[in-house]
């Protein structure tokens, strides 16, 4: 007879996934006691708090998240810490208000990531960052620095759908460097219409389509030395 018991490890996995109510549990303490909410090396079904308002920073370093992120319309009085988070879904933070930094250092994210329309006070750093599928930044505003050193964008293909695997950055403000620096993009990266105040970096960077630079207006200009694309559209 076939058995179908689970495994001691997939049942330890299964009891250590964090529900609904424990995450509601967490933020409200967290409120409380002034500190971020602490989901770091945690196992989580998904994340949905799209449109709340969070009075506190959101620490999800090191955890894995089973499906997706949705942050649409949040608003996070403080960081976003996803450094080493893995993400088996998309990350959506479109129309977000983070009034610190948002980190996604060495993520592994395995969809999109949407930062359409976002305002981050700080930094947006997200350097070692692997994602399948495109990341949007279109209309974003960054405060400080955007940092893509050495992160890789793919593409993605589900059945006979592909997802390019492109960076967009058209219309966007960033008050700080632009730095993508040793990175690799499988698809095009757009910066059109884009306002940098600091200095654009794509030394070293791997572009497999386009580099689109039109009507962008980068302040400190743009670093290329060492950059490969198929074709730069001014």
């Amino acid at each position: 007879m076939e058995n179908n018991s689970p495994t001691p490890q997939s049942a330890l996995e299964l009891s250590s996934v964090l529900m609904s109510g424990d995450i509601e549990k967490e933020l409200k303490t967290a409120e409380g006691q002034g500190r971020a909410a602490d989901f770091s090396y945690k196992i989580l079904p998904f994340l949905s708090l799209a449109e709340r308002k969070i009075n506190s920073g959101l620490n999800l370093e090191g955890a894995t998240i089973l499906g997706s992120v949705s942050l649409r319309g949040v608003m996070i009085d403080g960081d976003l810490n996803m450094d080493r988070t893995i993400v088996k879904g998309s990350v959506f933070l479109d129309q977000a208000t983070v009034m610190g930094s948002i980190k996604l250092e060495q993520a592994t994210i395995r969809g999109v990531i949407n930062l359409v329309g976002s305002k981050i006070k700080n930094d947006l750093n997200c350097n070692q960052l692997i994602n399948n599928g495109f990341i949007s930044l279109a209309k974003a505003r960054v405060g400080g620095d955007l940092n893509l050193i050495g992160s890789r964008i793919q593409e993605s293909k589900q059945g006979n759908l592909t997802i390019e695997g492109n960076l967009y950055l058209r219309q966007a403000v960033i008050n700080g460097n632009l730095n993508l620096q040793r990175s690799a993009i499988e698809g095009s990266v757009d910066l059109m219409q884009l306002l940098a105040l600091g200095t654009v970096n794509l030394e070293d960077t791997f572009i497999a389509k386009y580099l689109i630079t039109r009507e962008a207006v980068l302040e400190d200009g743009i670093l290329l030395k060492g950059a490969r694309y198929q074709q730069l559209v001014k």
